[in-house]
């Protein structure tokens, strides 16, 4: 600890302190030579200076977690400690620019790699399992960015027909473990060639004793052939281009129950000449009521033939744990506000999208420790209160002894695991908002552009 009540800190005293405050509750899953091992690997070599890139990736984390989500605030507190120990440096000696520089100089494959590779762990923490399968769901989201020329440029746009389009658009696709709500593997790129084939690449992470649930989006059969290519199975809702009347009954299970073959489109085969003529699919209809009283009827497509053993009903409800996703995604972009990035060049954009996913599941692997430790399901503890009790506790933890570290991280689980979801079942919400917007109407021009012409016109 540096002692209150020096004149000036010496420039290996403040090395010392940023290296120390930020994040100390995650440094055990993210350790400083699992950061200096990346940069080696990534070939980044770098001098000791003031930010060295155990502190900025751990900047690049704190900026994710942080519910103001600016650079301007994740930099302050960084400082803090500093500056509460010597007050005199809060006058004009330090500012963002040597921060900034060190951000910039960081090669975005150490982010992606520390990413990539904390995935690849988080693979070996078994869920809990549905009849010895693993359950895994697939689906993807789009994120936007700061209109510029060069992000227009390699991420693109959506092309849409009737609305103007205000900002570049990133493609993200995750592979996700139902029941620990771990991200397996992502991929991250420009908003074409779309969804389906920006996912693709996750199919290399099945194997047997997996079970697929995707959403009818990608419910075709390519992705069908290529998840039965890899011994794994799926369950998805039928899309609407797969006409049920006209597909030939190779085998009857029951009522609206049969085996049949899906038929591949030239296009596909032509693109990949080893995919086969026709997918030999499970079709079934499912009828049940809502917790809130409605009745709903869908078809769904699996792999899953024995209709003893896999019942339309129970596959049905199995098949609504893919909604995980879904709230894994309103925890990924909306609590740790990534639907917006911040950064205003393509490496930089990859490095704060790969810091994302990399806070996202540092976090989640706390939860799943916490609950392990408690007996409990990870996907009824609050991921929200988590993140709140990561940040509060490193304050703590950053002025702490080191013998006490080892207490206040168990303390760090236990308050974790204290913070239950209820669960509501047929809960329904209005998606409007109950405070009406101020009287300004949106903005559908650039700010700059708008200043030109108010400029213009007061001229």
């Amino acid at each position: 600890m540096i002692c209150i009540g020096k004149s000036k800190p010496t420039l290996e005293e403040i090395r010392k302190m940023l290296h120390e405050a930020p994040l100390v509750a995650l440094r055990e899953q993210l350790t400083d030579k699992q950061i200096l091992d990346t940069c080696a690997v990534c070939g980044y070599k770098f001098r000791n200076r003031q930010y060295g890139p155990v502190v900025t990736v751990l900047h690049f984390l704190a900026q994710a977690i942080g519910r103001e989500g600016s650079f301007a605030a994740t930099w302050q507190e960084l400082w803090t400690p500093l500056i509460a120990d010597f007050p005199e440096m809060a006058s004009g000696h330090f500012n963002t620019s040597g921060l900034t520089h060190a951000r910039q100089r960081l090669p975005k494959e150490v982010m992606m790699k520390l990413a990539s590779e904390t995935c690849a762990e988080s693979g070996n923490k078994e869920p809990a399992k549905w009849r010895g399968f693993r359950l895994l769901a697939l689906d993807c989201s789009t994120v936007s960015m700061p209109r510029s020329a060069e992000l227009f440029g390699h991420f693109g746009k959506h092309r849409a027909r009737t609305t103007t389009v205000r900002y570049p658009l990133g493609t993200f696709a995750a592979l996700l473990a139902v029941g620990n709500s771990l991200v397996l593997d992502y991929q991250f790129g420009p908003y074409d060639p779309g969804e389906v084939k920006t996912s693709r690449p996750l199919f290399s992470r099945l194997g047997c004793g997996d079970i697929l649930l995707i959403d009818r989006g990608h419910s075709g059969s390519p992705t069908f052939a290529r998840i039965k290519a890899k011994g794994a199975d799926f369950l998805a809702r039928k899309n609407a281009h797969l006409i049920v009347s006209r597909l030939p009954v190779i085998e009857r299970l029951g009522y609206n129950d049969f085996i049949t073959k899906i038929s591949m489109s030239r296009r596909a085969r032509k693109k990949d000449a080893w995919l086969p003529e026709r997918v030999r699919v499970r079709i079934f209809e499912a009828k049940w009521k809502s917790p809130t009283g409605e009745k709903i009827t869908e078809w769904f497509v699996t792999s899953l033939e024995d209709a003893r053993r896999y019942k339309k009903r129970t596959l049905a409800n199995l098949y609504h744990q893919r909604w995980r996703i879904e709230t894994s995604y309103l925890e990924f972009k909306q609590l740790f506000h990534a639907d917006v990035l911040r950064s205003k060049t393509v490496d930089n954009i990859y490095k704060e999208f790969a810091a994302h996913v990399l806070a996202y599941q540092l976090v989640r692997l706390l939860v799943c420790l916490a609950a392990e430790k408690h007996d409990k399901k990870p996907t009824e503890i609050s991921f929200l209160n988590a993140a709140r009790w990561i940040i509060h506790f490193s304050h703590r933890m950053a002025a702490a002894p080191t013998w006490s570290l080892r207490i206040l991280y168990e303390r760090l689980l236990d308050a974790i695991a204290s913070c239950e979801i209820e669960v509501r079942p047929g809960r329904v919400e209005p998606r409007a908002i109950t405070r009406a917007k101020r009287d300004f109407p949106d903005l559908r021009i650039s700010r700059a552009e708008w200043r030109r012409k108010r400029a213009g016109g007061n001229a």
